[in-house]
């Protein structure tokens, strides 16, 4: 029994001073992929290693996660929308760290210095360069404000309106506002400028990571794998059981097909919308007629 105990002490004590997992991030070339795994769940730490200069706008992938689902938990060194700079032959590459990145379940380095531009007719503002003239060249969406020092993981464009998410969740807006279509708590009255989105109610405590457009409504995915929506809902577009429009995110009904469900993937049509779950199944909304 001693020899039993002793033998369980000395392994404890092990235990205790082995070094946590760390998983070493090295990139030889852009396409390099460190890890790639059906379903990951990440502990320990990260360590990275640049051996090469990046083009501008570079991504670099850390993690390919090839199961439907996201990648469970963090590195105890590098949380969602953190910062990241790499230095390699003298020079600093700053990125910033997306566990949904990629695929949409994948982590990923995303260059820091993307900046979002626009074009086309701008009517409503939505181009979000603080003018209504409409632009037949790509042009930069301002990016002061509410933009300011952020980086954009995901966009979208319905009619008149633009919406937009960062790596740190903020959610923004811009453009028409007919129907409530930027969830800024008020219709009507456009804005030219990017705008936040009003994160109460619906989207307090969220994570926003993913966002799809319809015509004049908007959906946004959260890391959680919940989806609110905002903005026309006369054919049931927001998926709340309702045919009443809002001016601020409400959540889409997860009782019945969704009962149960993780959403990871949405996408937005006119009036039609699809939502694909962590177990692969395919739920779809259609305008009611």
């Amino acid at each position: 029994m001693k020899t039993k105990l002793h033998l369980l002490g000395l392994l404890f004590a092990l235990l205790l001073a082995s070094p946590s997992f760390a998983l070493n991030a090295t990139w030889n070339a852009a396409t390099d992929v460190p890890a790639t795994s059906n379903g990951y769940t990440a502990s320990g730490t990260v360590n990275f290693t640049l051996n090469f200069a990046p083009p501008v706008g570079t991504n670099l992938t850390v993690v390919k996660n090839t199961a439907l689902g996201f990648i469970s938990g963090t590195f105890s060194n590098l949380a969602q929308g953190q910062s990241v700079a790499l230095s390699f032959g003298g020079s600093t590459y700053r990125f910033v760290a997306n566990y949904y990145g990629g695929t949409g379940n994948d982590l990923v380095l995303i260059w820091a210095s993307n900046r979002p531009v626009a074009w086309g007719t701008n009517g409503n503002g939505q181009l979000g360069n603080n003018s209504t003239t409409r632009s037949l060249v790509p042009i930069a969406v301002n990016k002061a404000g509410v933009l300011a020092g952020k980086t954009i993981i995901g966009m979208g464009g319905g009619y008149a309106h633009s919406v937009a998410v960062c790596s740190d969740g903020t959610l923004v807006t811009w453009g028409g506002n007919g129907s409530g279509a930027l969830g800024i708590g008020s219709s009507s009255v456009p804005s030219l400028v990017p705008v936040a989105v009003n994160t109460t109610g619906a989207l307090a405590g969220k994570t926003p990571i993913a966002v799809a457009t319809g015509p004049y409504y908007s959906l946004v995915l959260c890391s959680d794998g919940s989806v609110a929506a905002w903005g026309s809902n006369n054919g049931g577009e927001l998926g709340n059981n309702s045919t009443t429009e809002s001016n601020v995110p409400v959540a889409v009904n997860t009782s019945g097909v969704l009962a149960g469900k993780t959403v990871v993937a949405i996408a937005a049509s006119n009036g039609h919308n699809l939502a694909l779950c962590s177990d692969g199944t395919l739920v779809q909304g259609l305008r009611m007629k």
